[in-house]
């Protein structure tokens, strides 16, 4: 998909997202500088070329793009009324930790080690990583849920395959490695198809189903 395409479905620029949420953006600005809300996903800059009847001019164009689910953390801000990092992170551990169970109530084992005694680390490791827009470009939407859907999925195909090393896999195996893929490939963002074989989605999915002989649909 066309870059441009790509990111006017998928996202919202930075007007956009403030007229979803009604704020300016000098309050996004605020926001971002007290760790508050993430940083953009995406930062263009356009090399342009206009031609008119005026003649022809050369011109530069900046633009951040910010993954829709950001509208919905947004709208938790303003309602709890938000103002310091630490309780911004407490909604968000509580919202990982809650897609946690949930994800364990639908029969996912959930590694005891990283989500039980070093759950408090993890989460945050991840708020960082949140802050930073990493889960806005590597899911669908930049949504604390898919968030949980993707590392959750990600540890289990590793644990299952041996980091795709195992060379076969038994019925059981096969069934639960087939459930996890399920569960990245609807947190994945599908991306630009621009960015070649380093992606998770081919590393996670193609390579996997390739490798043995899987289907997710």
């Amino acid at each position: 998909m066309q870059l441009s395409k790509f990111l006017a479905t998928y996202f919202y620029t930075t007007e956009e997202l403030c007229h979803t949420l009604s704020i300016d953006e000098e309050t996004l600005s605020a926001w971002q500088q007290s760790s508050l809300f993430p940083k953009p996903s995406y930062c263009l800059q356009s090399q342009l070329e206009c031609s008119s009847y005026s003649g022809i001019y050369q011109c530069e164009e900046y633009q951040d793009y910010y993954p829709r689910g950001a509208a919905s953390w947004g709208q938790l801000i303003i309602k709890h009324d938000i103002t310091s990092s630490c309780q911004a992170f407490n909604y968000f551990a509580q919202q990982y930790s809650n897609q946690l169970s949930k994800l364990a109530e639908q029969g996912f084992a959930i590694n005891e080690e990283l989500f039980g005694s070093e759950i408090d680390e993890h989460l945050q490791q991840v708020w960082q990583q949140f802050l930073c827009s990493k889960y806005g470009v590597l899911t669908q939407n930049g949504l604390v849920e898919e968030a949980v859907q993707l590392d959750v999925a990600k540890l289990l195909i590793d644990d299952i395959t041996e980091m795709r090393t195992k060379t076969g896999l038994n019925m059981d195996e096969r069934q639960s490695l087939h459930k996890a893929l399920k569960l990245i490939n609807r947190a994945l963002s599908h991306g630009t198809g621009n960015e070649g074989k380093n992606t998770l989605r081919h590393r996670y999915i193609d390579d996997v189903v390739a490798k043995y002989d899987l289907s997710i649909k």
